[in-house]
């Protein structure tokens, strides 16, 4: 890939990265409700989405900064990966040791929660049916009284 192609597709995943920021902190990816062409057109004419700085207190300044960053229109104005690795949110981030510790102390295997998960559809899947069969139940027995 040639050089100057290279800077585009760099600059294009720093815009990806402050977009899943997004989604990690809203739960939702901007504009997810729209239909994909909508959200196209949305991008390109309106200013970019970001963390409103009243609404998501919760979130740290360097954080907030951070995802602004990443989501300026402009391409050239958008921090390079190496930028980006030194900036305030992850000089200042916790190890990785500190993390998984946190995070993943407690919680079951994988393969566990992956059998309560299927298990628990199933469930759903069973009562969803049951609940459709007695409606149908029920329908038939008003025709016959009716009758």
């Amino acid at each position: 890939m040639p050089c100057s192609n290279l800077f585009w597709v760099n600059r294009a995943d720093i815009w990806s990265f402050g977009i899943t920021a997004l989604e990690l902190a809203h739960g939702h990816a901007p504009f997810s409700k729209y239909p994909p062409m909508k959200v196209l057109l949305m991008t390109l004419q309106n200013a970019p989405p970001g963390l409103d700085y009243e609404r998501d207190r919760r979130f740290l300044k360097s954080f907030k900064e951070l995802v602004a960053a990443c989501l300026v229109k402009d391409p050239k104005k958008r921090p390079s990966s190496e930028k980006l690795l030194k900036h305030h949110f992850f000089k200042h981030a916790r190890s990785v040791d500190y993390l998984s510790h946190t995070i993943l102390e407690g919680l079951s295997p994988l393969g566990d929660r992956y059998r309560t998960i299927k298990a628990k559809e199933a469930e759903f899947l069973v009562q969803n049916k049951a609940s459709l069969g007695d409606k149908e139940q029920l329908s038939q027995k008003r025709t016959v009284d009716i009758l």
